[in-house]
C-alpha cells in the first residue's frame, strides 16, 4: 500500500472536511499522516492515521488574534486584502519551518493531497521529490472563470472577466499575493519560476478534485478538465461525533433548538452576531444551542442568556444538526456544507469572501437566507423559521438529492486511481 501525505491548516473549516478522507485512506491501509498544526492533533486521537506538526501553529487559536483585521477586510475588494494576512503574514515569514515539516513526510511519500491554499508552498515539497500532488478543492466560487464574478466582486461580463483573469495570473497582483515571498523560497530551492503565478499554484497540474456537489455548485464550462465535482466529505466529530450527556439532555428537555454557529472567523470577528441572532430567536420563544468557537466567548455568552440556550465552546456539529430544526452561521465550507446535508434551512451572515458566496447560492436555492446588512438578521430568522415560506420542505429535498453523492467514497476512489496510474 501507498504512503499518502495529506496537508491542510488555518482554520476549522479547512481541516476538518480531509478528516474522513484521510481515515478512509488508512482503513483501506495506506499509511496515511495528516500534516496539520499541533491543535488539532488532540480532535484527530481516534482516528486511525497519523499526525505530523505543520511547522507553525496557523490555526484556529492564532487567528482569534486577527479577530480585528478579519473584521475589517474581509468582505472587502473581494476578500483579497485577506491574503495579505494569510500567505504575507502568516506563511511567508514561516516558510522554511512549513517546508522543512512537509518534506520531512513527503520526501518518501507516494503521494501528497492537499488544501488548495496549503498548496501553493506545499507544492514545493512536492516538486522536489517528484511526488505526485492532487489538491482537494474547497473553494469552486475561486476558480477562475469568465462566466462567474472574480471573487465576491461584481460581474462585469464575459469580455472584461477575460481580461481579469489575465490580471489575476500576471505579476501585476503580486503584493497582494505576497507571490515574491513565494518566488524567492522557490528559487531557493532550486525551483523554476516560469510561468508561476499564485491564482494556479493553488491548483494541481495533475488533479483536482472538488469537495463539493455539483448540485450545489454547478461547474462551469471552461474549467479545466482536470478539475471534478466529487461531493462533500463530513466528518462526524471527535470521538466519532459523540454527544456528551449535557448536550444530550438539553436536547431531549424541549423542542428542536436552533443552532447558532460562526466557526472559527466569524466568532471572534464579529461575536455581536450572537447576541442579534439570540434576541431574535428570543422574540419567537426558541430554543438555541449555540456553539461559541472558543473559551472565553462561550463563558461571556453563558452570563449572559437564559436558561432556555445551551452555550459550548464546540459540539461534534454534524449530530447536532440531525436534532435542530435550523441553524445560524456564517457561511463557511465546513458549517455550510454539514447544513445542507442534514436538511436544516440556514441564516447566513459572512464574515469572510468566500462565505458571501454560499450566502447567494443557499438564497438561490432557497435552502437558506443571506444577510448582507447586519439589521437584516431578524429578519431572515422569522423567514426561515415561518413554515408557509417553505425553507424546512426545500432544505430537505435538496439534502435527498446531494446525500447520493458520497463525496468521500468517491474522494478516495480517484486518489486511489491517480495512484494506480502514477506508479505504473
Amino acid at each position: 500500500m501507498a504512503k499518502i501525505v495529506v496537508y491542510s491548516m488555518a482554520y476549522r473549516g479547512d481541516v476538518f472536511p480531509y478528516v474522513p478522507i484521510a481515515s478512509g485512506l488508512a482503513r483501506a491501509g495506506h499509511d496515511v499522516v495528516f500534516v496539520v498544526p499541533e491543535e488539532y492533533h488532540p480532535l484527530f486521537a481516534a482516528e486511525p492515521f497519523r499526525c505530523a506538526s505543520s511547522g507553525t501553529d496557523f490555526a484556529p487559536k492564532l487567528l482569534d488574534e486577527h479577530a480585528e483585521y478579519v473584521a475589517r477586510w474581509g468582505k472587502r475588494f473581494g476578500g483579497g486584502l485577506m491574503l495579505r494576512l494569510y500567505f504575507g503574514e502568516l506563511t511567508i515569514p514561516y516558510l522554511p519551518q512549513l517546508h522543512a515539516a512537509l518534506e520531512a513526510e513527503v520526501a518518501d511519500a507516494d503521494l501528497l493531497f492537499s488544501h488548495p491554499a496549503a498548496a501553493v508552498s506545499g507544492s514545493m515539497a512536492a516538486e522536489l521529490h517528484d511526488v505526485p500532488l492532487v489538491v482537494g478543492d474547497l473553494f469552486p466560487m475561486i476558480m477562475l472563470s469568465e462566466y462567474d464574478p472574480i471573487s465576491s466582486l461584481p460581474y462585469p461580463g464575459r469580455r472584461v472577466n477575460r481580461m481579469l483573469i489575465r490580471g489575476m495570473r500576471s505579476r501585476l497582483m503580486d503584493p497582494m499575493f505576497s507571490a515574491k515571498g513565494f518566488r524567492a523560497f522557490r528559487r531557493q530551492l532550486g525551483l523554476s519560476n516560469d510561468g508561476w503565478n499564485v491564482m494556479d499554484a493553488r491548483l494541481s497540474p495533475l488533479a483536482n478534485l472538488a469537495l463539493v456537489p455539483s448540485a450545489y455548485y454547478p461547474p462551469r464550462p471552461d474549467w479545466p478538465d482536470n478539475y471534478t465535482m466529487v461531493g462533500f466529505t463530513p466528518w462526524e466529530g471527535p470521538d466519532g461525533g459523540r454527544l456528551d450527556s449535557e448536550v444530550t439532555e438539553f436536547l431531549d428537555a424541549g423542542d428542536a433548538p436552533v443552532v447558532v454557529t460562526l466557526g472559527t472567523s466569524a466568532a471572534s470577528a464579529q461575536p455581536q452576531v450572537f447576541d442579534q441572532a439570540l434576541a431574535a430567536l428570543d422574540a419567537h420563544r426558541e430554543r438555541a444551542v449555540v456553539l461559541a468557537s472558543n473559551d472565553d466567548l462561550a463563558a461571556d455568552l453563558a452570563q449572559r442568556v437564559g436558561a432556555q440556550h445551551l452555550v459550548r465552546p464546540f459540539i461534534p456539529l454534524a449530530p447536532l444538526l440531525r436534532r435542530s430544526k435550523a441553524i445560524v452561521h456564517s457561511g463557511a465550507h465546513g458549517t455550510n456544507s454539514l447544513a445542507l446535508l442534514a436538511g436544516v434551512p440556514s441564516v447566513i451572515a459572512p464574515c469572510l469572501f468566500d462565505q458571501v458566496a454560499h450566502g447567494r447560492r443557499q438564497q438561490e436555492l432557497g435552502t437558506g437566507a443571506w444577510v448582507r446588512r447586519k439589521r437584516d438578521l431578524p429578519k431572515a430568522v422569522a423567514t426561515i423559521l415561518n413554515p408557509a415560506n417553505g425553507y424546512t420542505e426545500r432544505a430537505q429535498a435538496f439534502s435527498e438529492q446531494i446525500s447520493q453523492e458520497d463525496g468521500t467514497a468517491r474522494t478516495i476512489t480517484e486518489l486511489e486511481r491517480i495512484l494506480d496510474s502514477t506508479s505504473s
